[in-house]
C-alpha cells in the first residue's frame, strides 16, 4: 500500500442544489460513479485501468457558491486502486477535509481545477502511480462541499427575534433589546438540512456567529474570518452548542437561544450555526457527552 499513499501525498497534500445517486460516467476512461454527493460513492471500471497520463473531468457541476483563491474549500475525497477498485481505506475515505483554496494545501493541478468551481460539484481524478514498483493508476472521487447551509425553510424566530442572511451567506441578528434573556436552551431550526445527523462524539464543520445577549456585540464568528468554516469537537465546546446541534441534520441553519448556565462566562448567548458536515462515528444520542474540564471557544 506504500505506493498509494505516496500518490495520494503527492496527488492531494494532498499533490494534496445536492445531486441525487444518478450515475455519471467518466468521458475519458469509463469509470461510473454513483453515491451520494457527499458520502462515499462507487466506482466501477474494467479493472485494471491501463496506465495512462492523469486526468480531471467534472462529473457534476454545483450550483454553489464559486471557489476563489485563498477562500475556503470543503472537500469529500475518497481514492480507490486502478488495480482492482478497491477503496483505500488509510486516507480516511469521504472525511471531509476543511481546507483553504491554496496551493499548500490543494496542489497545483487540484487548485487550477477548483479556482471557480462551484459547491456541489464533484470531479473525478486518475493519477498515474509510481513508487519503484509496477506502475498502476490511483482513481480519486472529490466532492465540493458546500460552505453555507442549502436546507429547506424551517421554524421562523420566536417574536421579537430577527435574523437575516447578507448575500454571501453571514447571519444578521436585530435588537435583543427588548426580549428576555433565555432561561434554557432554544433551538430553532431555520433550514432543515436532508444530510446525516449530529451524533455526541464528533466533530462539527461549521459556520457560526454567536452574539452577546446583553448588548448584542458579537462574540465570535467565522463569517468575520473569510467565512472559514471552524471544526467544533462536540466533547469540547460548552454545554449549550453542544446540546444544540446534536441531533440535527447536516445542512441545516440552527438559531440557539443560550442561557448563562450553559453559555460561557455570565451571560447569555444567541448563536446562528451553519452545520456543514460531520467528522467521526460519534456515540449513540442517547448518551451524555462529558462536560469540558474547562470552557472553550467553539
Amino acid at each position: 500500500m506504500s505506493r498509494w499513499r505516496v500518490a495520494l501525498a503527492a496527488v492531494l497534500v494532498l499533490t494534496a442544489c445536492q445531486s441525487g445517486p444518478d450515475q455519471q460516467t467518466s468521458e475519458s476512461r469509463q469509470i461510473t460513479v454513483t453515491g451520494e454527493f457527499g458520502s462515499i460513492p462507487v466506482v466501477t471500471f474494467d479493472a485494471p485501468l491501463p496506465v495512462k497520463e492523469g486526468t480531471i473531468e467534472k462529473l457534476v457541476t454545483g450550483e454553489g457558491r464559486e471557489l476563489v483563491p485563498d477562500g475556503p474549500a470543503l472537500l469529500a475525497i475518497t481514492a480507490y486502486d486502478g488495480d482492482d477498485g478497491t477503496v483505500l481505506t488509510d486516507r480516511s475515505p469521504g472525511v471531509p477535509r476543511n481546507l483553504l483554496l491554496t496551493t499548500e494545501d490543494v496542489g497545483a493541478t487540484l487548485y487550477d481545477v477548483l479556482v471557480g468551481s462551484t459547491e456541489g460539484t464533484r470531479l473525478l481524478m486518475t493519477q498515474p502511480v509510481d513508487d519503484g514498483g509496477p506502475d498502476a493508476m490511483l482513481v480519486v472521487v472529490i466532492d465540493v462541499l458546500h460552505t453555507r447551509a442549502t436546507g429547506s425553510p424551517g421554524e421562523a424566530p420566536p417574536e421579537g427575534i430577527a435574523v437575516t442572511l447578507e448575500e454571501g451567506g453571514a447571519p444578521v441578528l436585530g435588537s435583543l433589546a427588548a426580549v428576555a434573556e433565555p432561561t434554557s436552551l432554544g433551538i430553532v431550526p431555520l433550514l432543515v438540512g436532508e444530510g446525516p445527523q449530529v451524533r455526541p462524539g464528533q466533530q462539527l464543520i461549521a459556520q457560526y456567529t454567536a452574539w452577546n445577549w446583553d448588548d448584542g456585540s458579537v462574540y465570535d464568528s467565522t463569517w468575520a474570518n473569510g467565512g472559514i468554516p471552524a471544526t467544533i469537537t462536540l466533547d469540547e465546546t460548552f454545554p449549550g452548542l453542544r446540546n444544540g446541534v446534536v441531533d440535527q441534520k447536516v445542512g441545516s441553519q440552527v438559531l440557539l437561544l443560550i442561557p448563562p448556565a450553559l453559555a460561557r462566562g455570565t451571560d447569555a448567548l444567541a448563536i446562528v450555526v451553519d452545520i456543514l458536515a460531520v467528522v467521526g462515528e460519534g456515540r449513540v444520542a442517547e448518551e451524555s457527552p462529558p462536560a469540558p474540564s474547562s470552557p472553550a471557544s467553539p
